[in-house]
């Protein structure tokens, strides 16, 4: 592990004992920090963050990517509507104290996160719901732990175990489905991001060198700005 990868998991062992729910596991620290500096840098999350998110959340990650490159302020300010009502109904329904109330309201929204960045993933018209596309229920600990345990002789190694070996690993960052509803302003930010991706890929079809080096620079996870 290198020194940059400690410090990531220590911040986000940091963030579940400050929320008060340090039986979680850390990728929920993890992810809440993640959210944390995109919203205070207004930047799309790299290095440790990126590489974390492609493999526990692709969901979260387009929706922070595409709040970064929209080049609208927004979105952001959507992001941190939705982290304060959720801290006013954290209060209002005396939750249990903990350090940092505005963590928990993150960790709380992560869901609705989730869930919006999935519209994005599936190339929506309209912004839908999560719902809309997968109708698969919350993991429990029992399906995460559902493959621990056992020898080499267990279910898993059983040719007649139908799909058990090519099952894809479980994320550690299990977020239940929600039902979101965006905000106008939400909608729009979303449908001019779409339309001037869909604008940048047209107007590239020509390339403007004369042997087609000059094509066009597409935004997108992981591309340029």
């Amino acid at each position: 592990m290198t020194k940059g990868e400690e410090i990531f998991w220590k911040n986000a062992r940091a963030i579940l004992r400050d929320i008060g729910m340090a039986h979680l596991d850390l990728a929920h620290g993890a992810a809440v920090n993640i959210v944390r500096q995109c919203l205070n840098t207004r930047h799309r999350p790299t290095y440790h963050q990126q590489t974390f998110l492609e493999s526990e959340s692709l969901a979260l990650l387009v929706y922070l990517e595409r709040l970064a490159t929209s080049g609208d302020a927004t979105g952001w300010r959507s992001l941190e509507q939705r982290i304060l009502f959720r801290a006013e109904i954290l209060r209002e329904t005396e939750m249990q104290p903990c350090a940092r109330p505005w963590l928990a309201a993150i960790w709380h929204c992560l869901p609705e996160f989730a869930a919006i960045g999935q519209t994005m993933l599936n190339e929506f018209d309209e912004p839908k719901s999560i719902s809309n596309y997968e109708d698969v229920p919350a993991l429990t600990d029992a399906d995460v732990n559902a493959g621990d345990g056992g020898d080499d002789k267990g279910s898993a190694g059983k040719a007649g175990s139908a799909g058990t070996a090519a099952m894809p690993r479980p994320s550690r960052l299990a977020l239940p489905v929600v039902a979101v509803v965006l905000t106008e302003a939400e909608k729009e930010a979303l449908k001019k991001k779409a339309l001037n991706d869909a604008t940048d890929a047209n107007e590239g079809t020509t390339p403007d060198g004369p042997e087609g080096v000059d094509g066009p620079v597409m935004n997108g996870p992981g591309g340029k700005k």
